[in-house]
């Protein structure tokens, strides 16, 4: 669950280690982002190559979370960490690809599948 002011880590190669999350977009009194959730991140850390600078404001998608995740068919999902990916457009994501695993929630959802690279 990602909460206002929550850090996470960046799983794309966009050059950006760690972001602050100040806007969930969930609706009206939603304060806490699942997965598949977009969300408006403040760049907090980057690699010293990186065009992005510190400060900049970015759309950005939850996905994964260290909260766990009961599925359907009774087994229990979770992460060790809260991991989104920057995004260009609502479907475009900043970097070329996305490492790690990705829910299959997510990616169903939220045509995560669509984005390239290795999903």
């Amino acid at each position: 669950m990602i909460q206002k002011e929550t850090q996470l880590n960046v799983c794309d190669t966009s050059s950006v280690w760690v972001v602050n999350t100040f806007h969930i977009y969930r609706g009206f009194r939603h304060r806490i982002g699942r997965l598949g959730d977009y969300i408006k991140v403040s760049i907090r850390s980057t690699k010293p190559e990186c065009t992005i600078k510190r400060g900049k404001k970015k759309k950005a998608i939850i996905v994964r979370h260290a909260f766990g995740r009961l599925k359907r068919d009774g087994s229990f999902s979770k992460f060790s960490s809260n991991v989104c990916v920057l995004l260009k457009k609502r479907t475009a994501p900043l970097g070329r690809e996305i490492k790690g695993p990705i829910f299959y929630g997510v990616k169903k959802k939220k045509f995560v599948a669509s984005f390239p690279g290795r999903v």
